[in-house]
């Protein structure tokens, strides 16, 4: 047998596949022994790791079995060789686990239910018995062994099928997911494996197989990634406890605090019991938030929907009239809050259209000794959560969220992080830091909110922009969520040599809008990592996400979410899946006009090119509609006229026929801006040319969440 000598990167995969090809051509023939670990090492130039690893997907695939104390020996020509031929992209390595997952999905359910009707009382007994052994395990804290005996679980159940092709079936998806088990035992609590195992036995004894496929299938749903708020606390306590989970620069005293996770759950779940003590009834009752965002507000957020309560984020920056609407239209029982608001809108608790409802201290819950009992949450379709969202002319709709549609989107959010730290050279076990500077009612705030927790990772809390670098410097972060002013604002930080300022801050996930390519293009230049990513409330955020970093598709807002259906309807973006929301809150038109047959229309006019990524190309109600019949996306336009280093803001409109530009820049730059719109005619149609520019003197107006209004 010839072994060629390894010199390339990717190591392991060249060792599997030339191990492999000698099988497969014969080189080695059943029963035969392998060398040593140590001989392989030696023959590959590589290291007994390297080695290991490979024999790891050998044995997976069925191709080699491994003998305690004698070593491995080749299988004979059975199902797993075949099955190696149809399925080698399970072992295409971590970027697959949701693949795989997938599979596993699919034939364990009938595995279980097939084993229900097939096993002995004898086995179901053995079945029980190694469950025993797990939650002793699990008990321990004894992660690897719960990993294996999870496994173990598993195959027991495969063999009670008295199938062999479910046997090797499972060989070789168990074989892919080993190392998913080793990541997935440190983030998954082994107490929500647990309570679906136990409903398995118990539907085996109860000879259940509908029961039992339902189970099983529920816990590689669940195990393996959070889908509840419940799991989520759960996971801060079992996988996480050390770690710091929160931060925040601590103005009273002067320096940064910090929570960990462990400490992070115990104060959410003092949250569920002084909601439960002071608001009668709580579940179903509606519960505003009304505070500066900062860690009683996060605490806040998943107390409320944890005592099964609909928490209801409130935009602090809105002056009262606008929120007290949103107040009565979201059905708003009390009010948890720090005070903050009132100072800032006297009329808040003054005068004849003052709150009058119940407020509740927002940070009372730290004086709380009980921590609360938790629950499984009992209908993950009910409403949990009312955000509200602002159109382009300043209206607001009440967006309503169950705990499916927030847990939804999470594999798409966490994923890449994964990729990330295998790009800049990080182990397994480093924690990312995010510096969180957007306010927690914002749809991207509180998703990462959750993902972050999820993924164990630790959010900094920056409530004021003004301490921006401030905050930072005493808060060293790696990720931080913009919106094009913000990114903006450090891109000319950058360009003006002032890089350092941002310490090890080197990823940014953008949002809310389309970026210019060109600014994005300086960033990655230098260093810089980019994160493109496109969805709105009523998605949970999810839609796209572009972590490419090439000049090709720098002005894409990413490729399709697999777990969501897209297509366009003469032009317009729609998605379907289990992150678009219920509805607009006690407003049947507005979502009917935008949910048809559980397609979610964005009102994003978009194209989709042959590599599967999203292309905005501006808002159905934002087009203007020429005399000449012409329709032209001003967002288009604007985009166009940000390219300009002298325009702050640009706003394009359409008067008497004619296309104008509102645009705010420095009084001694207008004529600079006037001659980048005369040269940006010449490449225009004459349809989409600029005839009309207007300059102001002060910020355009906005949205509260910093889009710009047009009417």
């Amino acid at each position: 047998m010839a072994i060629k000598k390894v010199v390339k990167s990717s190591v392991s995969q060249q060792v599997f596949d030339q191990l492999q090809g000698q099988i497969l051509a014969g080189a080695w023939k059943s029963g035969d022994k392998l060398p040593s670990e140590n001989d392989l090492a030696a023959q590959f130039g590589v290291s007994r790791v390297t080695v290991r690893n490979a024999l790891q997907k050998l044995s997976g695939l069925g191709l080699i079995e491994t003998r305690f104390g004698e070593g491995s020996f080749v299988r004979g020509p059975e199902a797993g060789a075949a099955f190696n031929q149809l399925v080698p992209m399970l072992y295409l390595g971590e970027e697959t686990a949701r693949d795989v997952l997938t599979f596993r999905r699919m034939v364990e359910g009938p595995i279980c239910e097939i084993a229900c009707r097939r096993a002995t009382d004898r086995e179901i007994a053995a079945l029980r018995a190694a469950l025993d052994e797990m939650e002793r395990a699990a008990a321990g804290g004894d992660e690897a062994a719960f990993a294996g005996l999870d496994s173990a679980f598993h195959a027991q159940l495969a063999e009670m099928t008295r199938s062999r092709m479910m046997q090797q079936i499972y060989q070789v998806i168990d074989g892919a997911m080993q190392s998913a088990y080793r990541r997935a035992a440190r983030r998954q609590s082994a107490q929500v494996a647990l309570g679906w195992y136990r409903q398995v036995v118990d539907a085996l004894e109860a000879r259940d197989a509908a029961r039992a496929r339902q189970a099983i299938e529920q816990s590689l749903a669940q195990t393996f990634w959070v889908s509840s708020l419940y799991q989520d606390v759960v996971n801060m306590e079992a996988a996480w406890p050390g770690r710091v989970a929160v931060r925040w620069y601590d103005e009273a005293a002067g320096a940064v605090r910090e929570v960990l996770y462990r400490d992070y759950a115990a104060d959410i779940r003092r949250m569920v019991g002084y909601l439960r003590r002071n608001v009668p009834d709580t579940a179903g009752r509606h519960i505003g938030i009304l505070a500066l965002s900062g860690y009683p507000y996060a605490v806040a957020l998943f107390g409320c929907m944890l005592a099964g309560a609909v928490a209801v984020p409130l935009g602090f920056e809105k002056d009262w009239p606008a929120l007290a609407a949103e107040i009565a239209l979201a059905d708003v029982d009390c009010l948890l809050t720090d005070g903050a608001y009132a100072e800032r809108q006297p009329g808040f608790a003054d005068g004849p259209g003052r709150y009058a409802g119940p407020c509740l201290d927002i940070g009372a819950f730290a004086g709380c000794t009980e921590l609360a009992e938790l629950s499984e949450c009992a209908d993950p379709d009910a409403l949990a959560l009312i955000l509200f969202t602002s159109d382009s002319a300043g209206g607001s709709k009440g967006v309503m969220l169950s705990q499916r549609n927030l847990f939804a989107p999470m594999r798409l959010f966490t994923e890449p992080f994964e990729a990330v730290r295998r790009q800049w050279g990080l182990d397994a076990d480093y924690q990312f830091s995010s510096f969180s500077v957007l306010p927690l009612y914002h749809i991207a705030a509180l998703s990462s909110l959750i993902s972050w927790s999820i993924s164990g990772n630790a959010v900094n809390f920056c409530t004021d922009l003004r301490r921006f670098y401030r905050d930072l410097a005493a808060m060293p972060s790696d990720v931080m969520a913009v919106v094009p002013t913000l990114l903006k604002s450090i891109h000319h930080d950058v360009m003006k040599g002032k890089a350092a300022r941002l310490g090890r801050l080197r990823l940014f996930t953008c949002g809310a809008a389309t970026y210019d390519p060109a600014m994005l293009a300086d960033l990655i230049d230098r260093g810089y990592t980019v994160l493109q990513t496109y969805g709105l409330t009523e998605t949970v955020g999810d839609g796209g996400w572009n972590s490419a970093q090439d000049a090709a598709h720098l002005a894409s807002v990413g490729l399709r979410d697999p777990d969501m259906d897209y297509r366009l309807e003469d032009g317009e973006l729609c998605m379907k899946g289990d992150a678009v929301f219920l509805g607009y809150y006690k407003d049947p038109e507005a979502t009917a006009a935008v949910l048809r047959d559980g397609w979610f229309h964005t009102g994003d006019t978009a194209r989709i090119d042959a590599d599967g990524y999203i292309y905005l190309t501006g808002r159905r109600d934002a087009l203007m509609v020429l005399p000449s019949g012409e329709n032209v996306s001003p967002e288009e336009l604007e985009g166009l006229l940000a390219r300009c280093p002298a325009v702050r803001e640009a706003l394009v409109c359409q008067a008497e026929g004619r296309i104008c530009a509102r645009i705010t820049c420095r009084e001694g730059a207008r004529e600079e801006v006037r001659a980048y719109v005369a040269r940006l005619n010449r490449t225009l149609p004459l349809y989409k040319r600029i005839t009309a520019l207007e300059f102001a003197a002060s910020p355009l107006p906005r949205t509260p969440l910093g889009k710009l209004q047009r009417k």
